[in-house]
């Protein structure tokens, strides 16, 4: 991958590439080929390293390596300035910095600017586009009433597990897993209320193929990683372009083939063409009519911050 030549060579960078493609092993392996006895690596959420760094529990001076995984998400509003002072605390001479997603938007590029030094952009396929290994397709539905039914037909003429089902709730989630359990599907379900054994139990059913179907919110399409995901239901329509991506993107990973379901109501319809963008740029068929209709942008607020030469030091906290 070309990320990880530039990275060995010692230059920063952005790179976008699908989801599934490998890349954080295009990261990972420069470290690894520079790791001397009893160097480190830390893996860690902003918030949590940038509450050890203002208790001085955490010492980043030496750090050579800074990879921001999933960058369009740290780069959203509320999280920018965690990344801002582990970026500052992060302060050797020789630090690399990198920055890695499968959507890379060009307000998230702009942000990111102030912090990069002379970075080149590596973008695997065509910018901010799903895996030409899924087959996408849209469902109309009608109404919130009608994905149910939708559903429940698609599981009655074919249920090919693993299938994961994305909704925008946790009431969304608890009262479709009611409805599937009661239609006998092996069906688990994955929110905020379960304990951390709760959740990992799930996750182990769903990949040892004890439940078929999982039901999840847009978190999961971050933090999880699983393998021979046959099919992936967005029962609620995504709210962005990258939240899309990365929700199909957990099919048809690493070389194999996946498909990709998207119910849509009445008023979803303006916001089809976000979608249509993807599917059509990804190889897949989309109706004329929808291709036809406006572009509106998604309902998000573009996050601001000061200069990253404007937080305080840790020393004065």
């Amino acid at each position: 991958m070309m990320s990880y030549r530039r990275l060995c060579k010692g230059r920063e960078c952005f790179a976008c590439a699908p989801t599934g493609s490998e890349k954080t092993l295009a990261f990972v392996s420069p470290m690894l080929m520079k790791l001397k006895l009893r160097c480190h690596i830390l893996i860690s959420t902003p918030l949590r390293l940038s509450s050890a760094i203002k208790k001085r529990k955490l010492d980043l001076s030496r750090v050579e390596y800074l990879v921001l995984d999933e960058s369009d998400k740290l780069f959203e509003l509320g999280l920018i300035k965690q990344i801002d002072s582990v970026v500052k605390a992060c302060s050797s001479p020789s630090i690399i910095r990198s920055l890695f997603s499968a959507t890379l938007p060009d307000s998230v590029e702009e942000l990111a600017l102030p912090i990069m030094h002379n970075a080149v952009r590596v973008i695997i396929g065509r910018k901010n586009t799903a895996s030409a290994s899924v087959n996408q397709k849209l469902v109309f539905a009608g109404t919130e009433e009608g994905k149910l039914l939708a559903l429940c037909q698609s599981f009655q003429e074919r249920l090919n597990p693993p299938v994961l089902i994305f909704v925008q709730s946790k009431e969304c989630e608890k009262k479709l897993y009611e409805e599937l359990k009661f239609d006998n599907i092996r069906v688990g379900v994955i929110h905020s209320d379960l304990s951390e054994a709760q959740r990992e139990n799930v996750v182990n059913d769903f990949r040892a193929g004890k439940t078929w179907v999982l039901i999840a919110t847009d978190v999961i399409a971050r933090d999880m990683d699983f393998k021979g995901v046959n099919s992936v239901i967005n029962y609620d329509f995504p709210d962005s372009t990258a939240a899309y991506i990365h929700r199909i993107g957990l099919s048809g990973r690493a070389g194999r083939t996946g498909e990709a379901i998207t119910f849509y109501t009445e008023d979803d319809v303006p916001f089809l063409r976000n979608i249509a963008n993807v599917m059509a740029a990804s190889g897949c068929e989309v109706p004329s009519w929808i291709m036809a209709l406006c572009k509106l942008r998604w309902n998000k607020h573009r996050p601001k911050r000061e200069s990253i030469l404007t937080i305080p030091d840790v020393a004065e906290e």
